[in-house]
Parts: structure tokens; C-alpha cells; sequence
């Protein structure tokens, strides 16, 4: 995607875990537990919106930052609280790029896998379908996110 917004804003929005619940949908709680520089642990509660049931979602993520450049997270075995995982094992890659002053091009990737397959009947049919168009929307509502803070900035500050 690309996104006519400086890249601080872009990246600030990206890392703006505390924040998450307010513009991802299906995002209940996203708090940071630990950072140590560059390296961050997150996690987050929420659920995944699947054709006709939602799929509850808590994950604890490894997050390294590469600051203005790349986000890559990957899940961790257990919950702070010791409990597992709703995801057997996911990782996420952004990455931004300058692709001319004052626009970015946004990519994402992620991989993951649910501890618990889907029902028999939703699986096989809609399975992939289902959680792609889950993170499509959870995409979405970020880039709406960004765009919507891009123009809360006043138009000297954009030009930056």
C-alpha cells in the first residue's frame, strides 16, 4: 500500500501498541510488558471475526523494531499469565519504505497458525478465505488509522 504520510507518523502509528484497541477492530487489549531497547514483548487479547463466529485471539509477541524501516514480531509459547497461546505460531513482518517525499509504501506479512483448527464445516470451505479477509480489515483499519492522524497534522508539519 501506498500512503501519502511521512514515515515518523506512519511509524508511530504501527507502534502505537497501548493504542491498538481503538482503531483495530476485533482488538480487546494490546499492552507492552517488556522493551529493552529495540526489542519489545506485546501482547494482545481479542478475537477474529470468521464468516459467522468470532474466534478468540491472545498472543504474546517478540517484537524487534528497526526504527522507521521494519516491525517483525513473532509469537512466544505462552501468555504472561503462563496460559497458551490461541496461535500455535505466527510472525509478522512491516516494512516501510520512502518511496518519494512524503510518501511511504507500507508492506505486511504474516504467517501464523491457530492452536485449534477451525470447525470441520468452516475449515475446509472458508478457512483460508475467512482469516485472510480478518486481517484485510484489521490492515484497513490501520491504514484508516494512519490517514486519519495524517490529517489531524497541521499542513506545514505534513510537508516535513
Amino acid at each position: 500500500m501506498r500512503l501519502a504520510a511521512p514515515p515518523k507518523l506512519v511509524w508511530d502509528t504501527l507502534t502505537d501498541y497501548e493504542r491498538l484497541r481503538e482503531f483495530m477492530p476485533g482488538v480487546s487489549s494490546s499492552r507492552v510488558l517488556e522493551r529493552d531497547g529495540n526489542r519489545l514483548t506485546v501482547e494482545h487479547h481479542g478475537e477474529f471475526d470468521l464468516l459467522f463466529f468470532a474466534r478468540p485471539v491472545r498472543v504474546r509477541l517478540a517484537v524487534e523494531h528497526r526504527p522507521f524501516t521494519t516491525i517483525v514480531a513473532r509469537s512466544l509459547p505462552r501468555l504472561a499469565d503462563g496460559s497458551a497461546s490461541t496461535l500455535r505460531d505466527f510472525s509478522g513482518r512491516y516494512e516501510l519504505a520512502v518511496v518519494r517525499d512524503g510518501e511511504v509504501r507500507l508492506a505486511y506479512d504474516a504467517r501464523f497458525e491457530l492452536a485449534e483448527p477451525l470447525p470441520p464445516v468452516i475449515g475446509p470451505l472458508f478457512g483460508t478465505m475467512a482469516m485472510r479477509s480478518a486481517i484485510r480489515a484489521d490492515f484497513e483499519a490501520l491504514i484508516r488509522e494512519i490517514e486519519r492522524r495524517r490529517a489531524a497534522v497541521p499542513r506545514i508539519e505534513r510537508s516535513r
